[in-house]
């Protein structure tokens, strides 16, 4: 037998298993289940053909040359094809065919659709191979167009895995790299060694690697409970949204778990969630069942029908109000429902996983929850910008933004804030009082802070702003860079980098996040403060920090909350609070800085105290670069004219 014969077989053997373990296991059908399945059958035909044609040659030595013409005509359509539908399965680990613009789909489809119709035409043109009489085999010049069309595509794929490199885990990376690899040395082994016919048994044993490790089937179960995982429901809902299919979501949530389940092991926990999940099953006549957390059941009902939908709720309710038998102990569960109407009700999957999050997080209540039962627009609102901001982090699209901090007693702008904001095409621009609150939930809290402090440093460094009479640049620390090790020195070391005096920097701590801050945080606070960093305690009187935070830390700003500030308008006791704050901070000897000056009155008012440092939008409001830089230059000259020298 020769190689051509062997590696076409064992192709053929690995395809049938691939397709009969497909069918066997594979519980959740998209996008990207379906383009694997043409994928592996498209190499099998291949195969095939290849196995045929050896037979033929073997043992019909007159056998026509039509027939031989016919088989390298089924090679290159389906290879060709195959190419496409890689990238596309790749691809579709990132997005699905309805989310591609209608630019990229031109992308993938053109070129392909072009080498398809150079293939169609050979019967006629003989452009990419030809046969003689006597049955042998030539290529052609055309030929040159499928490796070409192959090395496009090759290229897309690469590009796709770095652009997108953070939407793949690194051990999924490792794995599509192989799987690009092997297809790569099959390719080339071709195009060097034509006799040599090992491309279909490498593409399939890359097509058995992707069914293990890529498409892997049992990643959609949960092997605790033994029903669909939080993967499968994720890809389920994202197909059903995207192909507008009508279904309803049930979730079904035990918000007392933990608390009732104390007196089982961990194996009788599992077999509780078995029976819980057994049940639902049974009560489910048409759809999937998925366990999505520890405490949470999703029901996908498949075509339903009100009535069916509503006798499933009762049936689920009425359970729950007996109590769980497991190992001889009962166990009485609540259990909390929502029902999603999709898509009517919701018409993306962001904006489901949205209503979901609220409704874990919502007070308990006895009835079933309804999409109606909370605000969509808002949440709808809050999952754009928690994706906008994942974008934004991504590619680091932020604009730096400064807020001049005035000094009543010198008359001139003496440091400035920084805040950030991005600019997203469907929600416009979003401010950094939402960007610090989407951060903190999406987890990027720490790394936007250390975003903000390089891109400060190199403003500064960039500008020399302590040429220009300024003292220093405050800027925020989130709760999250509090508990992070090390960050304190990480901070320092930027600095450094930029060459960038410690004392023109300030970093802005609130007083909810000194009350979270462990002692490690506070040493070095107190270390980095000997090193000449500065610390301003922001949104003082907001009532979560005790008196001794003030002569504890190494603070020396004292930012004085703005409803302190305009309380002070109208009530005598706060003005007098006010007065006796600011005198403190002075024998302290901190600065004391008053936030929200946001009209005449207010500026009058603070005139009147002994208040180092004034921000609010009497002054100005938060300006871009150039027009802060603007801005800098005209105070700093204003106050060369009048003779003004005095330094903070």
């Amino acid at each position: 037998m020769g190689s051509e014969a062997a590696f076409g077989i064992a192709s053929v053997i690995i395809t049938i298993l691939i397709v009969f373990y497909f069918i066997k296991l594979n519980k959740v059908y998209n996008f990207q289940s379906g383009l694997f399945l043409v994928l592996v059958i498209d190499n099998g035909i291949t195969s095939l053909s290849q196995v045929v044609t050896w037979s033929f040659r073997r043992s019909w030595p007159a056998c026509p040359v039509w027939i031989y013409e016919l088989s390298s005509y089924v090679y290159f359509i389906t290879h060709l094809l195959m190419v496409g539908f890689l990238f596309l399965y790749l691809f579709s680990t990132i997005k699905i065919w309805r989310e591609i613009t209608v630019w990229v789909r031109a992308a993938i489809l053109i070129p392909i659709s072009i080498g398809m119709l150079i293939v169609l035409s050979n019967p006629f043109t003989h452009l990419i191979y030809s046969y003689s009489k006597d049955g042998v085999y030539h290529r052609e010049a055309g030929i040159i167009t499928t490796y070409l069309t192959f090395i496009y595509y090759f290229s897309l794929m690469v590009f796709t895995l770095i652009w997108y490199r953070k939407s793949f885990s690194i051990r999924r990376h490792r794995q599509i790299r192989l799987i690009l690899g092997l297809g790569l040395m099959s390719v080339l082994v071709q195009l060097f060694l034509p006799d040599v016919k090992i491309e279909v048994c490498t593409i399939a044993l890359c097509g058995f690697i992707m069914f293990l490790f890529v498409q892997n089937p049992m990643e959609q179960i949960d092997s605790e409970v033994g029903v669909f995982s939080r993967q499968a429901f994720l890809e389920r809902l994202k197909y059903n949204m995207l192909s507008r299919k009508r279904f309803d979501l049930i979730e079904l949530m035990l918000p007392d778990f933990r608390e009732q389940t104390v007196v089982l092991s961990n194996d009788e926990k599992t077999v509780l969630l078995r029976q819980i999940a057994e049940f639902i099953s049974s009560v489910l006549s048409n759809g999937n069942v998925y366990h999505t957390e520890q405490t949470i059941f999703v029901l996908e009902v498949i075509r339903p029908e009100a009535r069916e939908v509503g006798g499933m709720i009762r049936r689920i309710k009425t359970r729950f109000e007996e109590p769980w038998e497991v190992a001889g102990k009962k166990i009485q569960l609540a259990g909390r429902m929502l029902r999603l109407i999709l898509p009517t009700e919701a018409q993306d999957d962001q904006l489901v996983l949205g209503v979901m999050s609220r409704f874990e997080k919502s007070t308990p209540e006895s009835r079933v929850m309804m999409a109606s039962d909370f605000d969509l627009q808002t949440i709808n609102r809050n999952q754009k910008i928690t994706g906008a901001l994942a974008r934004a982090m991504e590619k680091k699209h932020f604009e730096m933004r400064y807020t001049p901090v005035y000094s009543p007693g010198l008359e001139r702008i003496v440091a400035a804030e920084v805040s950030v904001r991005f600019f997203d095409d469907e929600l416009g621009y979003v401010y950094d009082d939402e960007i610090y609150s989407f951060a903190e939930r999406s987890g990027h809290a720490v790394q936007l802070g250390e975003l903000i402090f390089e891109r400060s440093c190199e403003f500064i460094e960039k500008n020399d702003l302590k040429a220009h009479g300024l003292s220093f640049l405050g800027m925020h620390v989130h709760p999250a860079m509090c508990l992070q090790y090390g960050l304190m020195d990480k901070l320092k070391d930027i600095a450094h980098a930029h060459h960038v005096d410690p004392h023109m920097l300030c970093l802005q701590i609130s007083e909810y996040t000194v009350s979270k801050a462990s002692k490690g945080f506070k040493e070095n606070l107190a270390k980095l403060s000997g090193d000449g960093l500065r610390f301003c305690l922001e949104d003082y009187g907001s009532g979560f920090t005790s008196i001794t935070s003030i002569f504890e830390l190494p603070f020396s700003v004292l930012k004085v909350n703005k409803s302190v500030m305009q309380a002070t308008m109208f009530n005598e006791k706060a003005r007098i609070t006010m007065d006796s704050t600011l005198a403190m901070a002075r024998e302290l000897s901190m600065m004391t800085m008053v936030e929200g000056i946001d009209e005449e009155a207010h500026f009058k008012l603070i005139s009147d105290m002994a208040c180092d440092l004034a921000k609010g939008n009497y002054f100005f409001e938060q300006l871009d670069e150039e027009e802060f830089l603007r801005v800098l230059r005209m105070s700093e000259e204003k106050d060369r004219k009048e003779g003004g020298n005095s330094a903070l």
